[in-house]
């Protein structure tokens, strides 16, 4: 079964080229498409289940592409109602600013528009399959801003709430860019166990994305790519 994309693009040339990639994409289908923020928001209803991967830029004429990551992130789960609606940016905007604040919104992946075709290709079957991508110079800015967060006071934390070894392993893995599949055939565990370890994972560092858990892991130093 295809994934269904929504592709929130304002400028002409990007818009033609993405739509191409996502109609040229096996396991795509170009379903939505939006020109503003206010036309892709007015699909992203809480009940909707039209769509099960957001695809947008940052800086739309009218508003933030992510504004609209979080938005769709916090409506639900896909269809199957077994994995977390997915997003990726694709966009020019690769400053530490703009990469953060999609990250803290829910983006699975973010993308530079200076990336080739293939890697655009290569990095949307990445998130379908359950993976990260960042650009290379994105992930450089991502690594200096955590680097430079002051230390800060240990913090009391409930035992409970701590990622056991395994747990730890399991996000390292992913957010080196492994699928699901490839970090349970390097775990020796099921893809099954893996999305249980990473539902976990999510609701003891009450994140909601794939993003989010790498950023708050990468700055409490728990994990280091």
């Amino acid at each position: 079964m295809k994934s269904r994309v929504l592709l929130v693009e304002d400028e002409e040339n990007a818009f033609e080229r993405c739509a191409q990639i996502v109609r040229d994409h096996p396991r795509l289908d170009l379903v939505g498409t939006a020109n503003s923020y206010a036309e892709a928001l007015a699909q992203l209803t809480p009940d909707n289940d039209r769509f099960d991967l957001l695809l947008t830029d940052l800086q739309l004429g009218d508003g933030d592409g992510a504004d609209l990551i979080e938005t769709w992130v916090s409506g639900g789960t896909d269809r199957a109602g077994e994995n977390p609606r997915r997003s990726m940016v694709i966009t020019v905007f690769g400053d530490v600013q703009s990469v953060v604040r999609a990250v803290e919104a829910g983006a699975d992946g973010y993308l530079l528009k200076s990336g080739s075709d293939a890697e655009m290709v290569n990095s949307i079957s990445m998130v379908l399959d359950g993976g990260a991508p960042i650009s290379a110079a994105v992930a450089g800015h991502l690594l200096r801003r955590v680097r430079s967060v002051a230390p800060t006071p240990a913090k009391s934390v409930d035992p409970a709430n701590q990622l056991s070894a395994r747990e730890i392993e399991v996000l390292s893995d992913l957010a080196r860019g492994r699928s699901y599949k490839e970090v349970a055939r390097k775990l020796e565990i099921s893809p099954y166990t893996v999305g249980d370890h990473v539902k976990t994972i999510y609701r003891k560092m009450a994140v909601t994305s794939r993003g989010e858990a790498v950023y708050q892991a990468l700055k409490d130093g728990l994990i280091d790519l």
